[in-house]
């Protein structure tokens, strides 16, 4: 079947290798197919892939695309790419969809939204007692927002007309050709079947799909710590479970209290341990999950948090009773603390995938083993190469390391003169993104305060206003006077974010970003040895690491015409070049700062 999509490409002219990869993923799509695809930044592979679908969206009627992202930003940027497209049909609508607490314009308790599924019981109970001004069945069904909507314009329309955004985006999601929204609502099976979506005829498109696998493993994780299981017995005092009480003090032996100890739980034993006071681990569950239902659902009747211990314990307990024969989970105590370990979420994932007719994932980094990690069986995979690669310049100083091993402030120190010098004789954007906050801490440690330049650094566990408020004021700083920006791999601004232009010239990755040693990583090599062989621990320690730094790499371009210069601030680095994208593979190896300077100077000289 031959479909017509060059009338819907915004744009006046092609960029290499974008009308090969529209022919390609239209026909992935039509063939009912799994696509992995890797363009590099500054490729344009979001308007690309949205040529593609939407004559297809237009030809199939009964199709309909769901696209993921990682953060709402990208999803904002997808609404966008779609407001571009020239002549786009009347029968192909969009929308952002985002979470409840999110998109809440009642004024409650702000950390009440900091909890979702506090927050998601309350709003029921106000809705059950028409106590919520803006849940109108009538209104929230006759409210009109545009054919392309993003969060912000369905807020806006919705404040002005005193009705519910959640409520509208979730009846329009049921319905709209192309829902764009966060991995979670594929991940969290309730989610789904709140909003009553219909997969069949369905296409799947996750964007940075590199992040999926770290994601969904880390939504099966499930937690208890002592202090929480202390609240536990005062509330179930108070509600009279005296009984259960004795649960707890089993956990409580085998939890172990030492903040510096990381032990492994065996699940079998612990089962047993919990069986021995309170019976069939199943029931005990159920019943601790429906005290404490009633109990958040008592209190959100009282307008209180509608928060339950019991009915945490619960739930975890439930977590444990499901995976108890799974080796793919695993059990871990330490620092007062007890958790439910994924190490490999192919087996959510694969079904997830399974219920689409056809998926594509996207990202700057991943290749072909991507699928083989998630355990789809049949795909094709898709690369395309950067054709202006005279633009970017990806540099390897071989005479620093942050090796755990030799790590220390003379190390750090060494690596703080590449950056000192940088920031000396240049008026650029400049972002310096290390392996962990260990390592960032390190680099603090070693003097790096002292810049000329602004310098913006980024907080562990920092609220998005506040990370979005900084990337913003260290924007506008690197666009006039040059600043600096020092965040971590994986972290807000070196994924989710843009720097057109001036905002990021050069980029330096201060280390490989791979997890800090820990038992819980020897269990995770392991078992990846078990089901990969000697790839295994390429699998699960190499590649997720590699994948990571180069999407932090890619901040340096982020326009086809864009210049940039990518600094691997960590010999080891050269172990890894094969496992780099093409566009990121080290042209240079250096050993001074002097020479990194002569080399950025002559490489932005025009």
């Amino acid at each position: 079947m031959k479909i017509e999509y060059d009338k819907y490409f915004p744009y006046r002219e092609y960029r290499d290798g974008q009308i090969e990869l529209i022919e390609k993923v239209m026909d992935t799509i039509l063939n009912g197919e799994n696509i992995i695809l890797r363009a590099p930044s500054g490729f344009g592979k979001t308007i690309t892939v949205l040529t593609a679908i939407i004559p297809i969206l237009e030809k199939l009627e009964d199709n309909r695309v769901i696209w993921l992202c990682r953060t709402h930003r990208e999803n904002n940027r997808v609404i966008e790419e779609i407001k571009k497209i020239k002549n786009i049909p009347n029968t192909i609508n969009a929308i952002t969809l985002e979470a409840r607490t999110k998109m809440c314009i009642k004024s409650l308790d702000k950390d009440l939204k900091k909890d979702h599924e506090a927050f998601s019981i309350l709003c029921s109970e106000l809705r059950r007692q028409r106590r919520c001004e803006y849940y109108d069945k009538k209104k929230i069904e006759g409210i009109e927002i545009p054919q392309v909507c993003g969060v912000k314009e369905l807020i806006e329309i919705c404040e002005k007309n005193n009705v519910c955004p959640y409520e509208v985006a979730k009846r329009e999601a049921s319905i709209r050709r192309i829902l764009i929204a966060n991995y979670n609502y594929m991940l969290i099976p309730q989610i789904m079947k709140t909003l009553n979506l219909k997969l069949k005829n369905s296409i799947l498109i996750v964007d940075e799909a590199h992040n999926l696998p770290e994601i969904a493993a880390n939504m099966e994780m499930e937690k208890i710590t002592i202090r929480g299981l202390e609240e536990t017995i005062i509330e179930m005092e108070r509600e009279d479970l005296i009984q259960e009480i004795e649960i707890i003090e089993q956990l409580m032996k085998i939890i172990v209290k030492e903040s510096n100890v990381e032990v492994v739980i065996e699940k079998d034993r612990l089962k047993r341990a919990i069986e021995e006071v309170c019976g069939n681990l199943s029931d005990i569950a159920l019943k601790l999950i429906t005290e404490g239902d009633r109990i958040r659902h008592r209190l959100a009747k009282e307008g209180k948090k509608p928060i339950s211990h019991i009915h945490h314990l619960g739930k975890f307990l439930k977590k444990f009773q499901s995976i108890v024969e799974k080796e793919e989970y695993a059990v871990f105590s330490g620092n007062s603390e007890m958790w439910i370990e994924c190490f490999d979420p192919s087996n959510i994932l694969r079904k997830i995938y399974g219920t689409f007719n056809a998926t594509i994932s996207m990202s700057g980094t991943i290749d072909e083993k991507y699928g083989e990690l998630i355990g789809i069986q049949k795909y094709k995979y898709v690369k395309t190469t950067y054709t202006n690669s005279k633009n970017i310049l990806p540099i390897i100083v071989e005479n620093v390391s942050t090796d755990y091993e030799e790590r220390s402030l003379e190390m750090y120190q060494k690596i703080n003169e590449y950056i000192f010098i940088l920031s000396e004789n240049t008026k650029m954007g400049i972002g310096v993104f290390t392996a962990s906050y260990k390592v960032l801490e390190g680099l603090i440690e070693a003097g790096i305060k002292k810049l000329m330049k602004p310098i913006y650094i980024e907080e562990q566990n920092e609220d998005p206003r506040t990370s979005e408020w900084k990337i913003e004021a260290y924007k506008e700083k690197a666009r006039n006077e040059g600043a600096i920006y020092l965040g971590v791999c994986g972290g807000r601004a070196s994924e989710g974010e843009d720097f057109p232009g001036r905002e990021m010239d050069i980029v330096l990755l201060v280390g490989i970003p791979f997890p800090e040693p820990s038992i819980r990583i020897d269990k995770k090599n392991e078992y990846y040895e078990k089901r990969f062989g000697e790839k295994g621990k390429l699998y699960s320690y190499i590649l997720p690491a590699i994948w990571k730094a180069s999407q932090a790499a890619g901040r340096a371009i982020r326009g086809h015409e864009d210049k940039g210069i990518v600094v691997y601030l960590d010999r080891r680095y050269k172990r890894y070049i094969d496992l780099l994208p093409e566009w990121l593979k080290p042209r240079k190896i250096i050993k001074e700062p002097e020479q990194l300077k002569e080399e950025v100077i002559f490489f932005f000289t025009p």
